[in-house]
């Protein structure tokens, strides 16, 4: 039960300290008074999004305090996975700083937008003309069907599933068209593979095979300069000769002359190395070979290599090996991408299944609510003044979705005469407001909801039913706590508490506050309601009449 609200530095509330009884609470005031600031207040309490402006002086921070006493709930989940200490009278607190920066917190613990929105669900239930408007939308109504069924939570844990299955499925679809397109191409890398895994490439041989081809190519012309030098070196005319006569020369000299000794000691060693320069060449062109095939062969091998290159537009060897390894990976690639969709298929097809099941069980647990749920809001309606009122859902499956596979539709009709047809068409604004208070009533029956907030919900009617409406509402209130922010003195007056809320335009800035109305200016409070600023005996005859009623 919602105990105390505090508010500071709040819109047009310098600072306010209000606190709650049991039973039901009804606030009034002027049109433009300020009411809606306590809707707002509670629900930036209750984790709402802040907006601009939210400060009454921007320098200073706003403070907004709910406290709520929270005997006979079962919140020990929450404050055990929020890692809040639990105590039966909680504190909700909202901060939002000068700048724009917000902060939430529950018994002094810091906890996210979230959590406080989670937390504030479990212990007060706002419902306003906005959600009287949201009653012609289907998905409200599933909800409301959904929470008189007592599977919200499952359809809340229905719907995360649904988001890991969509999530699935879009990773399949995605991998499937990758696999088709690399299957598209497979052939093609496999074709490329091959030829390059056929060429049996070796690291630098480009380089190894234009030797040899110079070689061979030019075979004849090698060996003959090999033998050209052979001959100049060791012919008869050659230069071993000449050195051999030279060193003849010299040789008594050198027995007399110890330089001339060294120069012939020189002579001796260049006729070494020119005999084995001779050897050598006669060697190397013995070894050499015309072998025109070898030529051929080795021609074919660089222009394979040469060609290659061009295909690939790689300027090395290099180039081709580190291509050959790539699509070696990709084809490894397009076969695991093969193992990927089966495993995804698989993995799609089972959540798909377990969605399906899930599904199931919640259509038939609406099914389940939705005949007797059309039954008591057809009674409600009754006893709020529509004899002749009709109402019920129509309930369909359709494919899967975020919610399940259920759409549902009200239809409604006031008339007797007239046939049931969607209510978004043929109910009138009071028409909606009666029936959204019906649905949640029972709802609030249904779920032992521990505070109820009404703002405006009752607009659009009047006189009678105006009256019968406040009985509901006090009706509702023996058992749970019931706030409501009415216009109409025919609900005021069925208040165990009213509050009124006043705006002071005499000040430098405008300032909203809220009075409790003590029980003897109760009769003058409900008569200014009935006849304005001037107060008339009919008015007060009238609010008399409605307090003892």
């Amino acid at each position: 039960m919602l105990q105390r609200l505090h508010i500071r530095n709040y819109l047009l509330i310098h600072e306010l300290d209000l606190s709650f009884e049991k039973g039901l609470s009804i606030i009034t005031g002027e049109t433009g008074s300020g009411k809606s600031i306590l809707i707002g207040a509670l629900g930036l309490a209750m984790g709402e999004r802040a907006e601009a402006g939210t400060q009454r002086d921007p320098a200073l921070r706003c403070v907004i305090e709910l406290e709520v006493d929270t005997k006979g709930l079962d919140l020990q989940a929450w404050f055990t996975q929020a890692e809040v200490v639990p105590e039966r009278f909680t504190i909700l607190r909202r901060q939002l700083d000068p700048g724009g920066r917000s902060r939430a917190f529950v018994n002094d613990t810091p906890v996210n937008l979230d959590q406080l929105r989670e937390l504030g669900g479990k212990l007060i239930h706002v419902h306003s003309q906005h959600h009287t408007l949201l009653l012609n939308d289907p998905r409200f109504q599933l909800g409301l069907v959904d929470h008189l069924a007592g599977q919200k939570q499952d359809v809340h844990a229905f719907g995360q599933r649904y988001s890991t299955w969509r999530a699935l499925a879009h990773e399949l679809k995605a991998a499937t068209t990758e696999q088709q397109r690399a299957q598209v191409e497979q052939d093609f890398l496999s074709f490329q593979l091959n030829e390059l895994e056929e060429a049996r490439l070796i690291a630098d041989e480009q380089g190894t095979i234009e030797q040899e081809l110079g070689r061979a190519e030019h075979a004849e012309e090698i060996i003959q300069a090999l033998h050209n030098l052979e001959e100049g070196l060791s012919g008869d005319r050659g230069a071993l000769g000449i050195l051999t006569r030279s060193k003849q020369f010299v040789a008594k000299a050198a027995r007399l002359d110890p330089e001339v000794a060294m120069v012939q000691e020189r002579l001796g060693a260049a006729h070494i190395e020119l005999k084995d320069l001779s050897d050598e060449a006669s060697r190397i062109a013995d070894l050499i070979t015309v072998d025109p095939a070898k030529a051929a062969k080795l021609r074919e091998r660089l222009d394979l290599l040469q060609s290659l290159q061009q295909k690939h537009r790689v300027t090395d060897i290099a180039g081709l090996i580190a291509l050959r390894d790539q699509l070696q990976q990709r084809l490894i690639g397009i076969g695991s991408l093969e193992e990927k969709v089966i495993t995804l298929t698989i993995q799609e097809s089972d959540q798909r299944k377990a969605l399906e099941l899930a599904a199931k069980a919640l259509s038939e647990g609406r099914a389940k609510a939705i005949g007797p749920f059309s039954k008591k809001v057809g009674a409600v309606l009754l006893d709020l003044g529509m004899p002749h009122a009709q109402f019920l859902f129509d309930h369909r499956t359709t494919s899967i979705g975020p919610s399940g596979m259920d759409s549902i539709y009200a239809l409604f009709t006031a008339n007797k005469d007239r046939a049931l047809a969607p209510l978004e068409k043929v109910a009138s604004g009071g028409e909606l407001s009666r029936v959204m208070l019906a649905m949640i009533s029972l709802a609030a029956n249904s779920q032992s909801l521990p505070t109820v907030v009404f703002d405006e919900i009752d607009t659009g009617v009047s006189g009678e039913v105006a009256d019968r409406v406040g009985n509901l509402m006090k009706r509702m209130a023996k058992d749970r706590q019931v706030l409501a922010i009415t216009h109409l003195p025919q609900i005021a007056s069925k208040a165990d508490t009213h509050l009124v809320v006043e705006k002071d335009q005499k000040r430098t800035a405008a300032e909203t506050t809220i009075r409790k109305v003590l029980a003897g200016d109760r009769v003058e409070v409900l008569a200014h309601m009935l006849s304005g600023r001037k107060l008339t005996k009919a008015a007060m005859d009238n609010a008399k009449a409605l307090l003892e009623g």
